[in-house]
C-alpha cells in the first residue's frame, strides 16, 4: 500500500532534491510513498522500477512517471542517475543493483537511501563492485543517504545466476523449490509451511488458490499431491511470482502464478483457498493485507469451499475468520504456529 505520508527516508530526500533536478532519473527498490511523484516535478524524466505490485498499481495512475514491475529491468535509454530505496533484504539489494546498473550511463550517480535499521550503513559494501568511492551525503530521521559514481565495468545481468534451488519432502512428496533473492523461504522450507502441509484439514480439489505464494511451495505441493486440482498462486512480489513459476516448471507441474495485491487481479471463486500469509512489509509489522484477505475471503469461495491458513499463533486472525465465516476451527497449534480452517 502506497502512503501519502512520507517515510523517514523520503523526508531525508526532501532536503536533497537538487541532486535530481533536470536528470533522467531511475527510482528503484522498496517504494512505500508518493514522494517519487514530487521528484517527477523537478527531474527531466522519472522511471520507476519495483518488484512490489502495489507500487505498480499506484503509479500506473501517475501520468508523468514511466512505471515498471518485473524481475528484470529493461531500459529503452540509459539513465543519468539512479535512486535506490533500501529494502530489508540485503540479498535483494544486491540483486537490484546487478539488475539495473547495465542500464545506467557511464559515470552515472547512484544514490541509496534507507532507514538505519534497514542496513543502509552497509551502502559502501553494496556500492563497492560499481564505484571506487562511497560518500555519505546526509543523515536525519534515523535514515541516511549515500552516493557513488558508476566507474567500474558492469557485467550483463543474468537472472539464472541468482536462482537458488533446494529439495523438500513432505509426506513422501518431493519437490525442487526455486527462489530468487528477497523471497520468503529463500533457500529452505519454512516451519509454517511445513506444519501446514503436514496438517491439511481437507483434500484440496477443484480450483485452488495459494494466496501470498512466496516461492510456490504450498501451491506446487498441492499440484503434485493432488494433480486433479487446478492451482493458482498469487503474490504482491514479482520476485515471488517468478520464483513460483520457476518452481512449477522445475517440477513439470500444471498451474499458474500471477501478480495480485490481495484480490486486485483475481477473478471468479475458488473451492479451496490456502495461505501462509506474510505479516511484514519492509521492516514494519503489517497486518492490513492479511486482514483484508481474511475479511473478504468468503466472497471468493464457492459454496462448501474451504479456507486454510497457517500463521504465528499470537496473531488475532481467528477472530477475523470467525466474523467472516461464523466459525473458525483450530486444526493444530505448536509453540509458534497455528493452522486454522473454515468452510463456507
Amino acid at each position: 500500500m502506497i502512503s501519502n505520508s512520507y517515510t523517514p527516508a523520503s523526508q531525508l530526500l526532501e532536503r536533497n532534491t537538487a541532486h535530481f533536478e533536470d536528470k533522467d532519473l531511475l527510482i528503484a527498490g522498496y517504494i512505500e510513498d508518493t514522494f517519487p511523484a514530487e521528484l517527477a516535478k523537478i527531474a527531466k524524466k522519472v522511471t520507476l522500477f519495483s518488484y512490489d505490485y502495489s507500487a505498480k498499481l499506484h503509479y500506473d495512475n501517475v501520468s508523468n512517471i514511466d512505471n515498471h514491475c518485473s524481475t528484470e529491468y529493461q531500459a529503452v535509454k540509459k539513465h543519468q542517475v539512479a535512486l535506490i530505496y533500501m529494502s530489508k533484504s540485503k540479498a535483494e539489494v544486491e540483486y537490484l543493483l546487478a539488475n539495473i546498473t547495465e542500464h545506467l550511463e557511464d559515470d552515472a550517480m547512484i544514490f541509496m537511501v534507507g532507514e538505519n535499521n534497514a542496513g543502509i550503513r552497509s551502502a559502501n559494501k553494496f556500492f563497492a563492485p560499481y564505484g571506487d568511492i562511497c560518500n555519505k551525503l546526509d543523515a536525519a530521521r534515523r535514515s541516511s543517504l549515500f552516493v557513488t559514481q558508476l566507474n567500474k565495468p558492469v557485467a550483463k545481468f543474468v537472472q539464472s545466476d541468482w536462482i537458488t534451488t533446494f529439495p523438500m519432502t513432505v509426506k513422501g512428496i518431493e519437490l525442487t523449490v526455486c527462489t530468487l533473492p528477497g523471497v520468503f523461504s529463500h533457500g529452505k522450507l519454512d516451519t509454517g509451511s511445513n506444519i501446514l502441509l503436514n496438517n491439511l484439514h481437507k483434500k484440496p480439489s477443484g480450483r485452488v488458490l495459494d494466496l501470498g505464494c512466496g516461492a510456490g511451495i504450498i501451491g506446487s505441493y498441492i499440484a503434485k499431491r493432488f494433480p486433479e486440482s487446478k492451482v493458482e498462486m498469487t503474490d504482491i512480489s514479482a520476485l515471488a511470482v517468478k520464483s513460483s513459476q520457476l518452481t512449477l516448471a522445475a517440477n513439470e507441474l500444471a498451474g499458474k502464478a500471477y501478480l495480485s495485491d490481495v484480490y486486485s487481479d483475481i477473478s471468479g471463486k475458488f473451492d479451496y483457498i490456502i495461505s501462509n500469509p506474510p505479516f511484514h512489509a519492509g521492516l514494519k509489522t503489517h497486518y492490513a493485507s492479511t486482514e483484508t484477505f481474511l475479511k473478504e475471503a468468503h466472497n471468493y469461495i464457492n459454496p462448501r469451499g474451504h479456507l486454510v491458513l497457517v500463521a504465528n499463533s499470537f496473531l488475532k486472525y481467528p477472530e477475523i475468520i470467525e466474523a467472516a465465516f461464523g466459525h473458525c476451527l483450530l486444526q493444530i497449534k505448536s509453540s509458534k504456529f497455528a493452522v486454522y480452517y473454515a468452510n463456507k
